[in-house]
């Protein structure tokens, strides 16, 4: 697999992820601690899209060190998150019939993507450091 393959940002846009995603952090205790006067819904939208962004900026940017295996893991991190996401919503309406004895699924769209990334960087992260 050439190196080419995979389009990724550069690696300086790492630190471009982690302010956002500081900021992100600051925001939300503020708004915990009603230190900023926003409507919480609209801060609770805030928050997350910030977040969102953050981790998706630091999953598409290049580790220090880019190689073949780096890459390699990297696409078996997006497949296995992929395959998470997709189990994941088929499987919750069967869990919600056992534990609440309902059909619907009340996960929201920032829910599962946000789980979708903690995956992703959990397996990346793991068969990095183990394979």
């Amino acid at each position: 697999m050439k190196n080419t393959d995979l389009k990724l940002l550069p690696h300086k846009f790492k630190i471009f992820g982690y302010s956002i995603l500081v900021i992100s952090i600051v925001f939300f205790l503020l708004n915990i601690f009603d230190i900023l006067f926003i409507e919480k819904e609209l801060a609770k939208n805030i928050f997350w899209n910030t977040l969102l962004v953050a981790l998706l900026i630091l999953a598409v940017s290049k580790e220090s060190i880019e190689d073949e295996r780096t890459l390699k893991l990297r696409i078996i991190a997006f497949a296995s998150t992929f395959l998470y996401g997709v189990g994941f919503i088929i499987i919750s309406p069967f869990v919600n019939i056992i534990f609440e004895g309902r059909w619907e699924n009340d996960i929201q769209a920032h829910q599962l993507l946000f789980t979708m990334f903690l995956w992703y960087f959990g397996i990346f992260f793991y068969t990095r450091k183990f394979n």
